[in-house]
């Protein structure tokens, strides 16, 4: 069985609905996560140069690949630019690097993984520059210089990640390929609805990332609400007897979003796969109200509050963040 929901953006490329998320799992894990979600039937797989794991997903495609019975052009494989490669030489390098680590002859998509930049850093050492934002690098160069990726081959789509209105709307304004995705944090939390406004009316993509709220976070506080304990979940999965994690799922894609979602076990990948199987179940519309509108807690788990001083820190609305 394989992923068969998708969707089809701006440039006429179909995208999976459902993608496998790589972000936290380590080069020794992401082997056997990445063999176990293909055996269930992802087929989109999201990864970053940020993750530190793209060499392993490579041995894993590449062992996949060996096997015969998937084919790169089953596939649709996901990267994001870095902050510290946002220099128009150091896009090509960095997306090489990317394509030469996952085993893969293309990307089929590739996003600017944060509209910031930092200051330049050597592309062959996965190592994250903490401190240093560089405020003069212009996001509008990088995007020329990802265009050219896709003059090149080597990137079918490219997109953006965490860009807000203000900004999504610079590179409109601009652009030679307009931006397929925009790639943000949603669930009922942080439902993201003026921004899918905005989005739809530019034909521009939402991909959802943490639907499940990012549980395991390093940065958790004590009091951070937690959106699998909410009680409006719960008691709508109980109504359906399915996990709230399969709720939560079943709400960004009855929205007609793509849904990134991960996890390191088999049982639990597998469960997340089923969510977008209507014969699993659906939502139905006073349910998915309840959800949508009458939930009142506003909250961000993905803040990044440390890069809150640098000039294109995209969430300085207070209808953005929630300190």
């Amino acid at each position: 069985m394989s992923s068969s929901e998708s969707i089809l953006m701006n440039n006429n490329v179909e995208i999976p609905q459902l993608a496998l998320g790589t972000y936290d799992i380590t080069n020794e894990e992401i082997v056997n996560v990445i063999e176990s979600g293909l055996s269930i039937g992802y087929r989109h797989i999201d990864c970053a140069w940020l993750y530190g794991n793209e060499k392993g997903i490579g041995k894993s495609l590449s062992n996949q690949f060996k096997k015969g019975e998937i084919k790169r052009s089953d596939l649709f494989l996901t990267s994001k630019l870095w902050c510290s490669f946002h220099k128009f030489e150091r896009v090509r390098q960095q997306c090489l690097i990317t394509i030469n680590d996952l085993q893969c002859q293309y990307l089929d998509l590739f996003l600017i993984h944060w509209p910031f930049a930092f200051l330049d850093q050597d592309p062959e050492k996965n190592e994250e520059c903490q401190s240093n934002v560089d405020d003069k690098l212009d996001f509008i160069v990088t995007w020329k210089a990802m265009e050219l990726l896709v003059d090149e081959g080597l990137v079918k789509s490219i997109g953006l990640s965490n860009f807000n209105e203000e900004q999504i709307e610079r590179i409109i304004q601009i652009c030679k390929y307009k931006p397929v995705v925009n790639q943000v944090e949603i669930h009922p939390y942080c439902p993201q609805i003026q921004l899918e406004i905005f989005c739809k009316k530019h034909q521009i993509l939402l991909e959802a990332y943490a639907p499940l709220g990012a549980k395991n976070r390093q940065w958790k506080k004590e009091n951070d609400p937690e959106i699998l304990e909410d009680k409006t979940i719960k008691s709508i999965a109980d109504k359906y007897n399915v996990h709230p994690a399969s709720v939560l799922l079943r709400y960004i894609i009855d929205r007609n979003l793509v849904c990134v979602v991960k996890s390191s076990n088999h049982q639990r990948l597998k469960q997340n796969f089923h969510s977008i199987n209507e014969n699993q179940f659906k939502l139905d519309q006073e349910d998915f109200n309840k959800i949508h509108n009458d939930i009142q807690i506003i909250f961000r788990y993905h803040q990044l509050q440390e890069r809150r001083h640098a000039k294109e820190y995209p969430f300085k609305h207070w209808k953005d963040f929630v300190p």
